[in-house]
């Protein structure tokens, strides 16, 4: 049956702890097959290249540095957004591993 996950996961984790999340959702692994499946995570971040790890600004001519800080601002906001969407990806990335691990046993 399959369940639906509604995303982005809403949440105030800012300083969450998604590594022992993560962790904790490997535990039942082996240790040798845990491994290969971190490698799979990896290969889940790199698959989005820069677009959750790079952004770049763009400031219209004559603005005033108020106008700047205001872009700065929205701009790390959406980078934290973006970084939080990442970690809540990779943490369902776990759990799909992980099942379909237990599923092939």
């Amino acid at each position: 049956m399959t369940h639906i996950i509604e995303f982005p996961i809403a949440n105030n984790l800012r300083g969450h702890d998604y590594d022992a999340d993560i962790d904790e959702i490997l535990a039942s692994i082996p240790p040798k097959s845990r491994e290969k499946l971190r490698f799979e995570l990896i290969k889940t971040i790199d698959s989005y290249d820069t677009y959750f790890t790079q952004w770049s600004l763009s400031f219209p001519e004559g603005c005033d540095e108020t106008l700047r800080k205001q872009i700065y601002d929205l701009a790390h906001q959406e980078h934290g957004r973006k970084m939080r969407m990442l970690k809540d990806i990779m943490r369902l990335k776990a759990m799909v591993l992980v099942s379909e691990f237990h599923k092939s046993r």
